[in-house]
């Protein structure tokens, strides 16, 4: 072989070795440069309590930070000028049904507020997990659902204290919201819950019905800015019925958020004992 075409082969050699130096510098400076350019947001998850939503920044009332470090749940960037929603999910973390609602969540750009049964959450930590991680909301529903009103002020303290220990397990943070079963409140509940007391302004009656369509058709015939959707990620049909009309109501301008987005993006502030029933409907509590 001649020396020349040796030499060829050399720099044929070393030419494609520099291109593919070269590629993956490209390549490597195209990645930095894209997460160099999104919005930085780190999650709760990294220091339960800590306000390090970066995403928010001058969104969110003045002081609201302060006030949201205790909390459990950073809320999103909303579009407040968006018809807002917010869905709601009581008595799970249910195995399958609960998944596939975060996923159906995650690809409508949506996110919900589910109020967990403490017997669940710690049947299922690897759901209560998955619904914090993913940037939805968890909240409390009881230990195992039973009628608050009934039970006196001692009967209530268990049910919060065995509910907050299961989750808070996952979490790091008792639950910031309380849903009570069948929504059952009076003096005492108010009295001895030290958190919100959330309701809702639009019930599907999907445990009843138990029909996809029939809970898909009272949420599209009743949804308006502000609301508070109650759904059940125990069944089946509901998890269909949120897959269905999920991107029905971002056709329609909705924006389905959490029920802390929606009260954050309203700037309304809640405490101990208030009953929230919508973003349009608050009762204050009184002692």
């Amino acid at each position: 072989m001649s020396r020349r075409r040796k030499t060829r082969r050399k720099w044929n050699k070393a030419g494609i070795a520099g291109w593919i130096l070269l590629l993956a510098v490209v390549i490597a400076g195209g990645i930095w440069f894209v997460r160099s350019g999104r919005t930085k947001y780190t999650s709760v998850n990294d220091g339960i309590g800590e306000m390090t939503a970066k995403a928010n920044e001058g969104v969110m009332d003045k002081g609201t930070g302060d006030e949201l470090k205790d909390s459990l749940y950073v809320p999103r960037k909303i579009d407040k000028t968006k018809k807002l929603i917010a869905f709601s999910f009581d008595d799970g973390p249910a195995r399958e049904n609960t998944d596939r609602i975060v996923k159906a969540l995650d690809k409508n750009d949506a996110r919900a507020t589910f109020f967990m049964l403490g017997q669940n959450a710690n049947l299922y930590p690897e759901l209560v997990k998955e619904v914090m991680d993913s940037g939805n909301e968890v909240a409390g529903h009881s230990w195992n659902h039973p009628q608050l009103t009934k039970i006196g002020a001692s009967g209530v303290q268990l049910q919060m204290q065995k509910m907050n220990a299961a989750i808070s397990k996952v979490t790091g943070a008792d639950v910031g919201q309380l849903r009570p079963p069948y929504g059952a409140i009076n003096d005492t509940v108010k009295a001895n819950v030290d958190a919100p007391l959330i309701l809702w302004s639009i019930d599907t009656l999907d445990w009843k019905t138990l029909n996809t369509n029939a809970t898909v058709n009272t949420i599209l015939k009743q949804a308006k800015d502000g609301d508070i959707v109650l759904m059940h990620d125990i069944h089946k049909p509901s998890v269909a019925a949120v897959e269905k009309v999920l991107p029905q109501l971002k056709a329609k301008g909705f924006e389905v958020c959490t029920v802390s987005e929606l009260l954050e993006a309203k700037g309304i502030k809640v405490g101990k004992g208030d009953v929230v029933i919508s973003a349009n409907q608050i009762n204050r509590y009184k002692k």
